[in-house]
């Protein structure tokens, strides 16, 4: 893929896929899907410090869900944490939530920190940083936007927003963030970790984010009760919710 509007078309792929066989996976494509598009969007308006990098910097980010969802569909090894990310679409009893975070663990907690240190030279990772720090600032400008949608969803979450004057998207804000700062210290170790020695460092940090999507699966906060009772509330046709949470896509 040469450009991001090719990934917009690869994502359009998986969630028409998605609403055919009604997977959750279609779930994590969406929120991608919109925050690709807002990248592209920050590209073009030319928000960032270099904008051609910033556009290989995409690229080498959606390829890497990208060659994942295509390995785990020809049934070929993908990482851990995405692998549990997929499988989990098996899992009738998680959240909507629950499966848009299983893919962003996957994609920032390791796929960002990895890309960023692909498209730059050894031991100079340094030049990249602020507009890595940027991109928090393009997606969190969508974060409502799924919220939106998520209320459409889940009556508990619209309820939830109207107490809050729509203030509960600091969770996916929150996430999104937490989980990049972690990503910066991952493009900074596998920037100054030589050549060889690389898919080791990927593997280290493959193993980390896979515990996490184990906490996200199996979190301490909710029980096994309560998590049902809010699987009550949420709508229950997987086509519907997608199309709800790919309404969102031209903003």
């Amino acid at each position: 893929m040469k450009t991001i509007e090719e990934v917009l078309k690869k994502l359009d792929e998986i969630i028409i896929w998605s609403k055919e066989n009604q997977s959750p996976v279609g779930y994590f494509a969406c929120t991608y899907r919109i925050m690709t598009a807002q990248v592209l969007k920050g590209i073009q308006q030319k928000k960032f410090e270099d904008n051609p990098r910033m556009t290989l910097l995409d690229l080498a980010f959606a390829q890497r869900y990208l060659e994942a969802w295509d390995n785990y569909s020809k049934g070929k090894k993908c990482t851990q944490s995405w692998y549990i990310a997929f499988e989990a679409a098996k899992n009738k009893n998680l959240l909507i939530l629950q499966h848009i975070f299983l893919g962003m663990n996957a994609h920032i907690n390791l796929d960002l920190g990895i890309s960023a240190s692909s498209i730059m030279p050894y031991r100079k990772i340094n030049p990249l940083k602020k507009d890595f720090e940027n991109i928090n600032n393009v997606i969190a400008s969508i974060n409502q936007k799924v919220q939106d949608s998520l209320n459409k969803i889940c009556y508990p979450v619209d309820l939830i927003d109207k107490i809050s004057n729509g203030k509960d998207n600091v969770v996916l804000d929150f996430a999104i963030s937490k989980a990049r700062e972690t990503s910066w210290a991952t493009a900074v170790i596998a920037s100054n970790t030589p050549q060889f020695l690389r898919e080791s460092v990927i593997n280290i940090v493959d193993y980390a984010a896979a515990k996490v999507a184990s906490q996200i699966i199996n979190p301490k906060l909710l029980t096994p009760a309560l998590t049902k009772e809010l699987k009550k509330c949420e709508s229950s046709d997987i086509v519907k919710n997608i199309e709800i949470l790919s309404s969102t896509k031209n903003i």
